[in-house]
């Protein structure tokens, strides 16, 4: 069983920033014949984890295949991740936390590159980047 204080340790490496960015989403698990994509905006992102609205509930703990595209890089990826909150925030509207279950490298770097030319065009304090 891990460690809870590993656990936030770990979360407090990864700079978590506001962004407006769009992404798909796919459960990784569906009951489904076809598969349904959605598309929707992350609100919040880090090399951890994503936050987003939907207009769905997902469960705590349903996995999830997202692709999360970096316009300003001119890049996306794909990574797979797990449902750790899901609270309704309005009308068929729902916040949804995720952490990442395989990031890539290249993928955290790209995450990392997008804070920082966010953060150098905006000239806002360090973890507080507000679109």
């Amino acid at each position: 069983m891990p460690n809870p204080k590993t656990q936030i340790e770990k979360s407090r490496r990864d700079v978590r920033f506001s962004i407006s960015i769009p992404i798909e989403y796919e459960k990784v698990y569906s009951i489904a014949k076809e598969k349904i994509v959605k598309k929707t905006v992350a609100r919040d992102l880090s090399g951890g984890g994503i936050q987003f609205e939907t207009d769905e509930d997902i469960p705590k703990g349903i996995k999830l295949s997202l692709k999360i595209k970096m316009p300003k890089l001119g890049k996306f990826f794909t990574v797979n991740a797990e449902v750790t909150h899901s609270k309704k925030i309005g009308n068929d509207v729902y916040d949804i936390g995720a952490k990442f279950l395989n990031i890539s490298q290249e993928a955290k770097e790209a995450i990392n590159m997008f804070y920082y030319i966010n953060r150098f065009e905006r000239k806002g304090p360090i973890g507080t980047y507000q679109k």
